[in-house]
Formats: C-alpha cells, structure tokens, sequence
C-alpha cells in the first residue's frame, strides 16, 4: 500500500538519512507483505484418502470383462483355425484331368496372327507413302508473297505478331569482327550505301510496341551484323529509323540472352529520333 501522508508531510535535516529511512520502512513492510498467512484452508480435505476415491473398482471390474471377452473370442479363433488345418485341402488333392486348356486357341491364333500381319502392311504403306505438300514450296511462296507486297506497300509492311510468337527472337550467326567499329547509334542518313545488302537482312521482330505515350509498329532486321529498326506511327504517318552497329548489336544480344523483345523494350524517344536506353549504346 501507498503511504499518502508521507509526502511533504515530514520534515528532515540531512537528506541521506531521510533516504534511509524510507529503505528501512520499505524493507520492513515487505517482510510482512511475505509473512502474512491465508485466512482460507487450500490443503486437501481427509476424506481424499479414503480407499473410494482411490481406488475406482467399477472401472476395474468393466476391465476384467473386457479382458475375459478377448481371451473367448481368441480361443474360438484359434480353435476353427486349428480344425482348419487338420482337414485336408480339397483343391491340392484331386487328380489333375489331362484335358486342353481352351477350345478356341487355334481359331483365337490364327486371328492373332492376321491382325499382326495387318498392322505390319499398314505401318508399311505408312513409312513408303510421300507427302503431298511441300513445306520448302510454301516458304518460297512466302518469300515471294513478302517480296510483292514489300514493293507494293508505301510505308514500311509491320505484320501484326503475338509476342509469344515473335519471342524470343532468332539471331542470325555473326561473323567475327573484320573491322573496328566505333559509336553505337547513327541516323539513317549515314547509311545510305549499305542499301544494297538489304535482300540479307532478315526480320527478327515484328509487333506493335507502345514507346512513350505513342503506339508505334516496330519493326526489326539483322544481317548478322548490324540491327535496323524501324518504327512507323499509324497516326502521324511518320517513320523513325535506328542503325544499331555490329559491336553494341552483339552487346546487346548477350545483354538480353537472344531475346529481340528485350531490345525492344529498351527504345525511346528523343526529340525525333529512336535511341536505345542503355549504357551499352554509349560505347
């Protein structure tokens, strides 16, 4: 309990001895916080030990039944088992009869044998018949198709893929490096006399791609070398183009595991050209 009246009650000289005073009081007053006895009795009443309530011999005797039910039944148990083996097996005992196995086992041979020889004739026409259509034909006529509509179009031709088809994107084998390439980036002025090795180029990427706030069809061709892409906006009638040389190309390829897509992703805007964001395009 708190002493209320103490504070500012009392009034004293040295300060060390007031402190020791309230220790003292403290002390005392925990010893007899500690000493103090219960005013209720919390020891176990006598008649715990009284042999009833010790001992539950209903439950004992419920058990001893239950007992002596197990032991009747294994007796009985034990008892057929015991009559079972002492009587001899009728199945092991009777004389076997010297008689065939199945009626039908020639006719059911025969059939077997000319499904087999079926089966055999028809993997046969199977393995010796030609096809009829020719893969190699339809790529050449898809060659040609692209071809004709490429001349016929007066914008760049951005075929509309699914990016599960389009990616990941097939690189063409780069040769070694012939020559030293500098810088990453040039407009498409630059390249004015590496025209003619377009009929080499082959499209690795083709879907549309939003790059900023505007939707463009992108576009993406490789000779093995260099990277062309081509950009064209649908609303403005406008196409950017992007020359990636051979040394940040193959930068780039290794960057993104082969995945043309990747590349894509990294294009932007500025001003009106199309620049990759990237510190590779900076060597």
């Amino acid at each position: 309990m708190a002493d209320r009246g103490r504070v500012g009650s009392l009034v004293y000289a040295s300060k060390s001895c007031y402190e020791k005073e309230l220790q003292k009081n403290h002390e005392a007053h925990r010893a007899r916080v500690n000493s103090v006895k219960p005013a209720t009795d919390m020891t176990a009443p006598s008649t715990v030990k009284m042999d009833h309530f010790r001992t539950n011999l209903k439950k004992e005797r419920l058990l001893e039944e239950r007992y002596m039910e197990i032991d009747r039944e294994n007796r009985v148990l034990l008892r057929k088992m015991s009559e079972g083996m002492r009587k001899p097996n009728p199945y092991t005992t009777q004389p076997k009869e010297n008689r065939p196995t199945s009626l039908n086992r020639t006719g059911r041979k025969a059939e077997l044998i000319r499904i087999t020889k079926d089966n055999q004739r028809l993997l046969k026409s199977i393995q010796s018949v030609q096809p009829v259509y020719n893969h190699k034909k339809w790529e050449e006529h898809y060659e040609k198709s692209a071809y004709h509509l490429k001349n016929c179009c007066a914008y760049p031709v951005i075929t509309r893929m699914s990016r599960n088809e389009s990616a990941p994107s097939i690189m063409m084998h780069m040769q070694p490096d012939d020559f030293q390439s500098t810088g990453g980036m040039s407009p498409a002025s630059q390249t004015a006399g590496s025209q003619g090795g377009d009929d080499d180029r082959k499209f690795v990427l083709k879907e549309g791609l939003r790059i900023g706030e505007t939707y463009y069809l992108l576009e993406m061709a490789t000779d093995g070398r260099t990277l062309n892409v081509s950009a064209y906006d649908g609303n403005t009638k406008t196409s950017l183009e992007l020359i990636v040389k051979e040394k940040v190309h193959r930068a780039l390829y290794r960057e993104c595991n082969g995945d043309y897509a990747q590349i894509a992703s990294k294009l932007r805007v500025d001003g009106n050209r199309l620049v990759i964001d990237s510190p590779l395009a900076n060597q």
